[in-house]
């Protein structure tokens, strides 16, 4: 069975000084998607540590400056 994608909701905005690599996986091929669905429900914000997606490693055949633009263009 494939994982399917599940943001949760956060009550508070994530603490930029801390960044946000310990509640999203920037690097998901999910992102985006997940992405929509927070804006859509209206969420302040929200974290990916309850997916099962959460801990998935990405394949990146690029750099990460190469893998924002590629995301960017894409």
């Amino acid at each position: 069975m494939v994982a399917k994608p599940s943001p949760t909701e956060l009550t508070a905005p994530i603490n930029p000084d801390r960044g946000v690599e310990g509640h999203r996986n920037l690097f998901c091929n999910n992102y985006d998607g997940c992405l929509d669905e927070a804006v859509k429900k209206g969420w302040n914000s929200w974290t990916c540590t309850q997916c099962q997606l959460f801990a998935v490693e990405p394949d990146l055949e690029v750099g990460l400056e190469d893998y924002a633009t590629q995301r960017r263009l894409g």
